[in-house]
Formats: C-alpha cells, structure tokens, sequence
C-alpha cells in the first residue's frame, strides 16, 4: 500500500504557484481549460493535499485526482510524471499513513529532480523539495540540525535572471552530500556531507580555461568497509582506507544557462551551476562494503564544488 507522502517523489514534477489558502471544494472542470490554468490548478490542490486530515481525506484527494486528470488532458504528460501521482492517490478510498521510511524516500526522489532543476523549474523543484524536507524532519526528526540546514540553504526557492556566473577558473570539491546522515569516522555524530567524516578527498579540483577547455585533478579516492554494530540490524560502523594519487582527466567545456557540460573524448558530463557553486547528483555514487564483501549499502550523491 502506498502511503501519503511518496506521493511527494510525483509532486517534484508541478508546478508550484503562489494561491490563497482556501479550502478547495468540488472537481474542476476539464473541457476547455487553458494548460496554464490546469496547472495552477494542480498546484493548489496538491498543497492544500499536503495539510489533509481524517476528516477532509476523501474531499481533497479526489480534488487533487481531478486536477491532475484535467492537466494531462489541458498539458499533456509526456514524461508520466502527472500518471505516476494519479495513480498513487488510488481511488481515495483508504486515508493512508505517513512514517519516516517514506519522507525519506520522498527526499530523495525530490532531491534527484532538483538537482537537475534547469532555470525554467528552478522554483517548482525546489518548493517540491522543501516540502519533503519538511515532512521529513515531521516524520524522521533533525538530531543533527542537517535537514534543517538543508532547507536553509534553499533560501526563498528564487533565482534571478542575471547572467549565469563566470564558470572560468578553479572549483574545489567541498562536500558530498547524501541522502541520509551517516557516521563514517565513528564519533558519535553523523553528517549528511560525507566529506566531513573523513580525511580523504581534500584536494580534488576543477580547473575551466577561458578556451574550452580544463583539466580535473584528482589527489586521492576511498574505499570503505562497513560492518554491523553488535546488537542492531540496520547500525553500522566504518573503516575508510584512503589512497592517494595524482591524476588530471584534461576535457573541453560548453556552457548553456546554469548548466555545464564537460567532456573528457568519452563520455559527458553535466554540471548544475548556482551561483560559486557547481553541483552533479551522482546516482548510488556512494558505495561501502561488508568485511566478509557479501553486502553492500549504497547512497546518492550530490558532488558540490566550490569556487575559489
């Protein structure tokens, strides 16, 4: 049975506006509605969904359901996203629950879309975001403080239309977020950027030249080994072997907005450029195994660079 908040992962794909917070009541109509406003439509509804109750569940879910219909009717829906969440409403029959497994998934789908976020929905995955984040200290609570810091760094979900930033010169990787807080060094105190729990990692570069081309620096990379703390099932302490290296990957370089491409010949890389900040999200990119090596735990990543 889906629960409440994974609707969450499909919200990521609509378009968040600013509305009035009135109750919405009855179905919309869907012959002759502009795109636009179908869109809108959706929007509120699936806010006012996110503040459902046992008493308005059935009210609001099948308000939502009809705005979803009507903007793939007005819209289109050529990726699936807007079926994907009107299947997951089902037929509004059952009030479902929510629990911290789920706001963490939510989180993570959310999290995967906007950091693909283009000028153009910035805003929407960026609120869609937000909100998984909040239901996600809701659900899961915040001991570090890290969701919320998260969510601060969101700001208002806002950029301007000024130039994109000068891409040229020299980006330092400086974390590498994840999905879940974890405790690599083994100090008591988790951190959802895995690069504040180890000493690995701390010279890893960019350089763009003003030609089109550039050069990564990589000065080492980590293997890690987990095994389970005695007495649990799901806790989990690290060993972090560190190798050092010194290899450079020269590639060439193109700019479209606040994206980034590189190329090293083989393959092709995007980068998410905000402000002195470049962003890759790197499925699974976070990989430890077992001491015997029968297990595995894996997270997404998001790679940040910093510009210096």
């Amino acid at each position: 049975m889906k629960k409440l908040f994974t609707l969450l992962m499909c919200t990521a794909v609509l378009t968040f506006v600013s509305c009035e917070d009135e109750p919405l009541e009855g179905d919309f109509v869907t012959g002759g509605v502009s795109c636009e406003a179908a869109i809108a439509n959706t929007a509120q509804a699936a806010l006012n969904f996110l503040s459902v109750n046992d008493d308005n569940y059935e009210q609001l879910c099948l308000a939502y359901r009809s705005a979803l219909q009507a903007q793939i009717t007005a819209c289109g829906d050529p990726d699936g996203s807007l079926q994907l969440a009107l299947n997951a409403l089902g037929d509004c029959s059952v009030i479902l629950a929510n629990n911290c497994e789920d706001a963490t998934t939510a989180v993570a789908s959310a999290q995967a879309a906007f950091n693909n976020a283009t000028n153009d929905d910035y805003s929407t995955l960026c609120n869609a975001y937000r909100a998984t984040l909040q239901n996600q200290i809701a659900q899961c609570g915040d001991e570090d403080g890290s969701i919320q810091l998260t969510i601060d760094d969101l700001g208002d979900c806002t950029i301007d239309n000024e130039e994109p930033a000068d891409v040229t010169g020299t980006w330092l990787l400086t974390a590498w977020n994840g999905t879940e807080p974890i405790d690599l060094d083994g100090d008591g105190v988790e951190s959802i950027n895995f690069l504040d729990e180890m000493d690995c990692y701390e010279n890893e570069t960019i350089v763009f030249n003003t030609d089109g081309t550039g050069v990564t620096m990589s000065t080492s990379f980590a293997s890690f080994i987990f095994d389970i703390v005695v007495g649990t099932t799901d806790e989990f302490s690290y060993t972090i072997e560190c190798e050092f290296e010194d290899e450079n990957t020269n590639f060439t370089w193109t700019q479209n907005g606040n994206i980034v491409s590189t190329s090293d010949g083989t393959d092709t890389t995007d980068l998410t450029l905000n402000g002195n900040e470049l962003s890759i999200f790197v499925p699974e990119g976070f990989l430890a195994f077992s001491s015997d090596f029968t297990a595995t735990t894996t997270q997404d990543l998001t790679f940040v660079y910093t510009k210096q």
